[in-house]
């Protein structure tokens, strides 16, 4: 059951403090996935907007909507071009409408038990920790800013790690003192350092107003080959743990019956909703996420006010900037997406603190460790499966041979 502490309660201020509570995983990928891979930022915020405000309709609760991570990942790193993503969207749609309406999603259940889902959650906790450090360590303080750096004791370090510390302690004192929403001062802190020492003024003076409405468009078949083998067969087993199972799992752990709507099913269809809505427009393949869940949830949303307020953000950012969001987002900072990523982590990785015996923390850590080794979940994933198999059959052999005279 969920809490009735009062930090349960809604307020519209921790809804707009969990609204951007999501920002360390949306706002890096997105940049990256534009300017390293071409696509569109209207039809990016656009179909990132539509999903949002969709998902705050339907569950009520701040479910997020963010960029399918392994697509995104294997995209930037292969500078796929812009067609074969969205291309990926269109396949990932289509298979999860599939499941959903075929109902194979409740045999898949079986293989996501309890210490599977929590390694999951562990080892996404983990990557989220690392990416932190990653944004906080880059010496670039905002996007298309300059290289910053301090010297301390006649040693030269990058200005992020020292504006991460500096947000670091103003968020762990906006959530101790709970006199702020958590996020407000911290990303108030991130605009006047992006102002000041990031020279994020320059970049925002090619800021330009203007209508520009996202234009449809359908990749051509090979795109769609491509998309599938190179970033949909790696993703589906991170979906359907991540986004899937263990959001449902995620949701009912804050929200208790308040989550009946946020079930496998449901999930899979709002998922696969989402990626042709995105794709059509050119966007970013997205889904659920615990993670976004968790982050959502620990800087203070409570209710689907949450999502409709990031909702309409995006989509003031997609129609009325011209085109161009870009400069907007350095106002962000690296290190403070950074700090708020790492947090998040912290606190998604706190969800497997209800495992019980040698048998279900082994499978966790294992799931965890080589999903966080290899960078890939869905890896892990497939190691815990291995492992707890195998601990169940060794448990009935076991007990088969007990049984006999």
């Amino acid at each position: 059951m969920a809490s009735s502490s009062p930090s349960n309660r809604p307020s519209f201020w921790g809804e707009v403090s969990g609204a951007l509570g999501d920002l360390g995983t949306l706002v890096p990928l997105a940049v990256a996935l534009i300017t390293v891979n071409g696509l569109p930022s209207t039809g990016v915020f656009f179909g990132v907007g539509v999903a949002y405000i969709l998902t705050g309709l339907f569950y009520r609760l701040p479910i997020p909507v963010q960029p399918l991570k392994a697509v995104a990942a294997i995209a930037i790193a292969r500078g796929l071009p812009g067609p074969t993503v969205t291309a990926a969207g269109w396949v990932m749609g289509v298979l999860l409408l599939l499941f959903a309406i075929t109902n194979t999603y409740r045999w898949l259940d079986r293989l996501f038990t309890r210490p599977v889902i929590r390694g999951i959650q562990l080892g996404l906790g983990l990557m989220l920790v690392h990416s932190g450090l990653a944004l906080a360590s880059r010496p670039q303080v905002v996007p298309g800013g300059e290289e910053r750096v301090v010297h301390l004791a006649a040693q030269a370090i990058s200005l992020g790690w020292v504006l991460a510390a500096l947000t670091a302690i103003i968020l762990l004192w906006a959530l101790r003192s709970r006199r702020w929403p958590a996020t407000l001062p911290v990303l108030a802190f991130g605009g006047l350092m992006a102002l000041t020492v990031g020279g994020a003024g320059r970049v925002l003076g090619t800021v330009r107003l203007g209508l520009a409405l996202p234009v449809p468009a359908l990749p051509p078949s090979g795109d769609l080959m491509a998309a599938l083998w190179w970033l949909v067969l790696p993703q589906i087993p991170l979906t359907l743990g991540n986004a899937v199972f263990a959001t449902a799992d995620t949701a009912r752990a804050y929200f208790g019956e308040r989550a009946a709507r946020v079930t496998p099913r449901n999930l899979l269809t709002t998922i696969g909703v989402f990626q042709l809505i995105a794709a059509l427009f050119g966007g970013i393949p997205v889904c659920h996420g615990a993670g976004g869940l968790t982050a959502h949830y620990r800087m203070g949303a409570r209710t689907g006010l949450a999502p409709l307020l990031m909702g309409t953000l995006c989509l003031a950012l997609a129609l009325f900037v011209d085109g161009n969001v870009l400069p907007l987002l350095a106002l962000v900072p690296y290190p403070v997406l950074g700090a708020l990523l790492a947090f998040v982590g912290v606190q998604h990785a706190r969800l497997a603190r209800d495992l019980r015996g040698w048998t279900e923390t082994g499978v966790a850590l294992i799931t965890a460790g080589v999903g966080f080794a290899t960078g890939n979940l869905a890896l892990g994933f497939g190691g815990g499966i291995l492992l707890e198999q195998t601990l169940r059959l060794t448990q009935r052999v076991r007990m088969r041979q007990s049984a006999l005279p």
